[in-house]
Parts: structure tokens; C-alpha cells; sequence
């Protein structure tokens, strides 16, 4: 992954706004294989943006804890 897209791994509101651009494009669709598959790719980015949050909150989480000694 290129450097400066690496921030899209936390970035929950890119990946949902991803998921609603694609639903748009999936109720102009007629073919229902392909609206069906425009959906799927949609559930897909919502689990990425749940992801995302995860990844955000246990780094947030590391940063609030107190190093430990070794």
C-alpha cells in the first residue's frame, strides 16, 4: 500500500461514505447479478470501516497506556 494511503486504515467515515457511493450506484443498476455484487462490494466496505475503528481505538488505547518496564 502506497505510503500516504496507509491513514485509509483507520479512516472509518472513508470506507462508509465508499459503502453509500456504492449502494447509489447499485439502485441505478438493472442486472440484478450485478446490483447484487454492488451490494456486496457495499457490505464490504462497511466491514472495513468497522475495521477501521477497531484499529483506531486499540492504537488510542496503546497511546493511553503507561509503558510497561521490560
Amino acid at each position: 500500500m502506497p505510503r500516504n494511503d496507509i491513514h485509509l486504515l483507520h479512516d472509518a467515515k472513508h470506507w462508509r461514505s465508499r459503502a453509500e457511493e456504492m449502494r447509489v450506484v447499485a439502485e441505478d443498476m438493472r442486472n440484478p447479478v450485478n446490483k447484487q455484487t454492488a451490494l456486496r462490494i457495499a457490505t464490504d466496505y462497511d466491514r472495513l470501516a468497522v475495521r477501521a475503528e477497531e484499529r483506531s481505538r486499540n492504537s488510542a488505547e496503546r497511546l493511553e497506556q503507561p509503558d510497561k518496564p521490560h
